[in-house]
């Protein structure tokens, strides 16, 4: 008779389909919650609805990846998530860009493997460490900021305001927001970069990325749900089961689980059609639909994770990546380092800290701006325009680079901007007298992103 199959196991689907054994428990679960964390971003980024090739075969995939976790189901997802990137650049959050990032190795450990495996898929694993340590370190960098640091102006006292409806405007608690975010941030890649705190840094990740998430208000679900599969990828493998065993007593009471396991191809169908494609008959319910399944996904993982704290004391190790994931990472230091060089300030990791590095005043706190060119430096004081978004953001004092400002003339070929430049008035336009701004070329519009700057000292938060 054969041996029965540990509830772990049945957990995470490797009684119907997956591939291995328990020593591969962890990348089955990492494939599951990385398919998982796609198909909420995509649900929440498009409303529920689904408009191109890319997302669609991306969002699709990763639902039959969190059914059967398998390698070749991972490759097509992550190469779907690619193409997806690619194409909605440059406007791609700092998330997706992180989940690129992973994917992109993913794939070359697979072609370097030439298998499709769990191992193969885990052979990419030290990279997809680094490739987060190396976002997570940037952002928590990025903090390290006067207008971050103030809270009359920080975007931490503006989310904390968001996130509880107003309850937190007049409470006085900004500074404590402020000391909270930036010790929570810098303290997380030092824990998981250290071998006997990893697994308390999980956890402390985990609540800390649980808390931001946790208001409809300021729902970051998605990023959240990317952090997760990542953060566990830092647990051993003894740490993992113990998480997975702690779920399985749940689901294998629940009839919802069962529901699902009896019909799994209807289960898929209909939220493929519920998730990828109800915003189009209404916003409001396919969001709170999702907002409520990840609440509860999220949930789960966060009191599996506190709840299994001292159950085990194993170390996972950080590995080394492979020769054809280093280049992965180099892109990456690059890509997180542009800010400070003036080629891109949004959707490089600064997400939510009010970093400014253009113009002649940089605000961090120490590290320095090295303008490569003088495309962040050329920084315009707005004073009126003829487009309304940009009119309307001249409420309070904000600047935006030359090449900002040409991509909204790419967009618009009749924009009119006036300000002042170096001190000096300008008047950019397609009018005579005006300053004529060329159209971005394919590269620059694909690259350079500049997002507008407050100037002075209003209150003025940006997402990216």
């Amino acid at each position: 008779m054969a041996a029965p199959v540990p509830a772990s196991q049945q957990a995470v689907g490797l009684d119907s389909g997956g591939e291995g054994g328990t020593r591969h428990l962890s990348t089955t679960l990492f494939v599951r919650m990385w398919a998982a964390a796609h198909v909420i971003h995509l649900a929440g980024a498009t409303d529920s609805r689904l408009d191109t090739p890319w997302n669609i075969v991306t969002f699709g995939t990763a639902l039959i990846a969190v059914w059967s976790p398998r390698g070749r189901w991972l490759a097509v997802m992550a190469g779907a998530q690619v193409l997806d990137l690619v194409v909605e650049m440059p406007y791609s959050p700092d998330h997706w860009i992180l989940a690129g990032a992973v994917n992109v190795a993913i794939l070359l450990t697979l072609a370097w493997r030439r298998s499709c495996s769990l191992p193969a898929v885990a052979a990419a694993f030290p990279a997809a460490r680094w490739i987060l340590l190396i976002a997570y370190s940037a952002a928590a960098l990025s903090k390290y900021n006067v207008t971050f640091l103030d809270p009359l102006r920080s975007c931490a006292g503006a989310i904390a305001d968001t996130a509880s409806f107003g309850l937190t405007r007049e409470s006085g608690l900004g500074p404590a927001f402020v000391m909270a975010t930036i010790a929570f941030e810098t303290l997380i890649p030092i824990l998981l970069m250290i071998r006997r705190t990893r697994r308390h840094g999980v956890r402390v990740a985990m609540v800390f990325h649980f808390i931001l998430s946790a208001s409809p208000g300021f729902a970051v679900v998605d990023f959240t749900a990317a952090l997760y599969a990542l953060f566990l990828l830092f647990l051993a493998d003894e740490d993992v089961a113990a998480i997975v065993d702690r779920l399985a007593r749940v689901t294998s009471r629940s009839a919802i689980v069962r529901d699902v396991r009896r019909a799994p191809w209807l289960a898929m169908a209909l939220a493929f059609l519920a998730l990828g494609f109800l915003g189009y008959a209404s916003v409001r319910v396919s969001s709170a639909i999702l907002f409520v399944a990840s609440e509860v996904y999220l949930i789960a993982f966060l009191a599996a994770a506190l709840l299994t704290w001292r159950t085990t004391r194993s170390a996972q190790a950080l590995g080394r990546p492979l020769a054809v994931q280093v280049f992965v990472l180099l892109v990456v230091v690059v890509w997180a380092a542009m800010p400070y060089i003036g080629v891109r300030t949004s959707g490089v990791f600064t997400m939510f800290s009010g970093l400014r590095t253009e113009g002649a005043s940089p605000n961090h706190v120490f590290m320095p701006s090295l303008q490569v060119s003088d495309w962040a430096s050329d920084l315009v004081i707005i004073k009126r325009s003829n487009d309304p978004r940009v009119q309307a953001a001249t409420g309070e004092t904000i600047g935006l680079p030359v090449m900002g400002i040409r991509r909204l003339a790419t967009e618009n070929p009749a924009l009119v901007v006036e300000g002042t430049l170096n001190g000096a008035p300008v008047t950019f336009g397609p009018g005579a007298g005006q300053i004529q701004l060329q159209p971005l070329t394919r590269w620059e519009d694909k690259l350079l992103l500049y997002r507008p700057v407050a100037v002075g000292t209003p209150r003025f938060c940006t997402m990216s």
